[in-house]
């Protein structure tokens, strides 16, 4: 027969999952519950309004490519002090600049980025035990797609999720992350049994999709990856 499950199964992204628990835990960072979700537009035209109050030529120095760095930084869960101490040039420095009042204006008007999303859940996790301990009786099975395509923060919300129940499933290809400029990280999965260590690899080895011709030329230029 069927069987149901007590609680419906959540299949999303990690940034709607992040929203939903977000929406309910918020307040717990300081943020109301009904805070604005700001697409890149929006923080594109935050970053040039700060551009124009800090003297900053955008010509040299484009909004984009600082929104760019400061995308980077989340995903490697670098704030802004960090982000300023790792800081190496002049246009690192100005970027910082940038990062730090775009990160206090962004709470202000009680408003987070998409990459907002991911870091204040792993900060809302981190500081509320008993948040995290919610939804880690709430999921107590965790299925993560495409695992060679996370970033950090989306590796440390995996394991902050299963590090209690350890019952996670991962599925992932080293060879084919596609997303290093949004700055997945295929450390991740290749990684992943130090991070738990009980896990059992299971290799999918048989490909039904390409001849054998495009399977050749492609394990040719598999060849040749160090890692």
């Amino acid at each position: 027969g069927v069987q149901t499950c007590a609680l419906p199964i959540w299949v999303s992204t990690f940034h709607s999952a992040c929203v939903r628990i977000l929406r309910a835990n918020a307040d717990r960072l300081g943020y109301r519950g009904s805070f604005t979700i700001y697409d890149d537009l929006d923080a594109r035209r935050l970053v040039e309004i700060i551009c124009r109050e800090l003297d900053i030529d955008t010509k040299r120095l484009p909004a984009r490519s600082i929104l760019g760095m400061i995308s980077q930084a989340k995903s490697s869960q670098q704030g802004p002090a960090a982000f300023r101490e790792a800081a190496t040039s002049i246009f690192d420095r100005r970027a910082a600049d940038v990062y730090e009042l775009y990160q206090r204006r962004m709470v202000e008007a009680n408003a987070m980025d998409f990459d907002d999303l991911l870091l204040n859940a792993v900060t809302l996790f981190k500081a509320h035990p008993e948040v995290l301990e919610h939804y880690r009786a709430r999921f107590t099975h965790v299925l993560i797609d495409e695992f060679q395509d996370t970033n950090a923060v989306q590796n440390e919300l995996a394991k902050l999720l299963a590090s209690g129940h350890r019952n996670i499933c991962v599925v992932g290809d080293s060879d084919q992350s596609v997303y290093r400029f949004r700055g997945a990280d295929i450390t991740n999965i290749l990684e992943f049994e130090e991070a738990f260590p009980d896990a059992t690899a299971v290799t999918l080895d048989q490909n039904f999709r390409p001849t054998q011709t495009i399977l050749d030329a492609a394990n040719a230029v598999l060849a040749n990856n160090v890692g």
